[in-house]
């Protein structure tokens, strides 16, 4: 315990030190994001420095830590890097999505074939079994990660909405306890990152979402796999939002005969801080996207899932239509 607590104390010092020496950093990394009075409204380059301090707590944690993490974290930890990188070589040169999309399909392969007890080859939810083979098992597993990865990248749309959603679910996470200690070392550098970007100072860039997201959804799996921590109702809820929005957006996409995987201002973000503004915005992103989990644990989830499924549709409806007239 007096060694996790020299730990925790260890890291918030570094990122007391990085908050210190960050217009440095900034300038040394030179990785920013540029208004476009398009997608990209805000008004001064803001630096994509998200994942890079992440990078520098996850080193300092296996230096203390002497890599001695367990097999399956440690692995967890390597693949998530990797994730990170490439989200690091996304900021900088803007990589194509089908080459990213390939690389980090390789990357969850790669996991899975040295990780086959996180294969996920049974899905129980309300009492029904849904028993998967081997290789529709190993595929369904590398496409779990990557749809809640997409929609995480896509959810990162306004400030602060990634980063606070991503402080309730690893929260949610740790009340379920595994891989504790590794949770809360990425807790800290979350909340320096919801300081500065509450500032406009740092955007969680793809090296932040890429590994956040990477991280967060394999440590699901794994309390799903592991030790059955987890069940399939309250991944559902947990991961709602995001999956939801990624879902209508893809198929809203398709029909009007765009790529699904180019940006846009059509999130539901984006649809109440156009009406609403910044602060109702946040407030209700963030209330829907943690609600669903709190009244599962006073509400059978089933009515739960119905009701936020409807209500997310006619909540859509609404303010798109609002949208509409007040172009009209």
């Amino acid at each position: 315990m007096k060694f996790f607590i020299y730990i925790l104390s260890s890291h918030i010092l570094l990122n007391f030190i990085i908050l210190y020496f960050f217009d440095y950093l900034k300038n040394k990394i030179n990785v920013y994001d540029h208004p476009d009075n398009k997608k990209k409204l805000h008004k001064n380059p803001i630096p994509l420095m998200g994942g890079w301090i992440f990078l520098f707590n996850l080193i300092l944690f296996l230096i203390l830590k002497n890599w001695s993490l367990s097999n399956l974290e440690m692995n967890i930890v390597l693949c998530s890097s990797l994730f990170l990188l490439i989200g690091i070589l996304d900021d900088k040169y803007d990589l194509s999505p089908f080459s990213k999309f390939v690389s980090l399909t390789i990357s969850l392969i790669l996991f899975f074939i040295f990780n086959e007890s996180m294969i996920i080859n049974n899905l129980e939810i309300y009492g029904y079994n849904i028993y998967l083979n081997k290789n529709i098992g190993f595929f369904f597993s590398v496409l779990c990660v990557l749809l809640f990865v997409n929609a995480f990248n896509l959810f990162d749309g306004i400030n602060l909405q990634s980063s606070l959603y991503g402080i309730y679910f690893l929260l949610f996470l740790l009340y379920k306890n595994l891989f504790t200690e590794t949770i809360l070392v990425m807790i800290i550098p979350l909340l320096f990152i919801v300081y500065l970007n509450n500032r406009n100072r740092v955007f969680m860039g793809d090296s932040g979402t890429l590994f956040l997201g990477s991280i967060m959804s394999l440590f699901v799996i794994a309390n799903y796999t592991e030790i059955n921590s987890l069940k399939v109702d309250e991944i559902f809820l947990l991961m709602f939002l995001p999956g939801v929005d990624m879902l209508r957006l893809f198929i809203q996409r398709i029909i009007n005969q765009k790529n699904p995987f180019l940006g846009d201002r059509e999130h539901l973000h984006h649809y109440f801080f156009k009406l609403y503004g910044y602060k109702v915005s946040i407030f209700s992103i963030l209330t829907i996207s943690i609600l669903p989990q709190l009244l599962n644990f006073f509400i059978d989830s089933k009515y739960i899932i119905t009701f936020f499924i409807i209500f997310y549709l006619f909540l859509f409806i609404y303010l798109k239509k609002k949208i509409t007239n007040q172009i009209i």
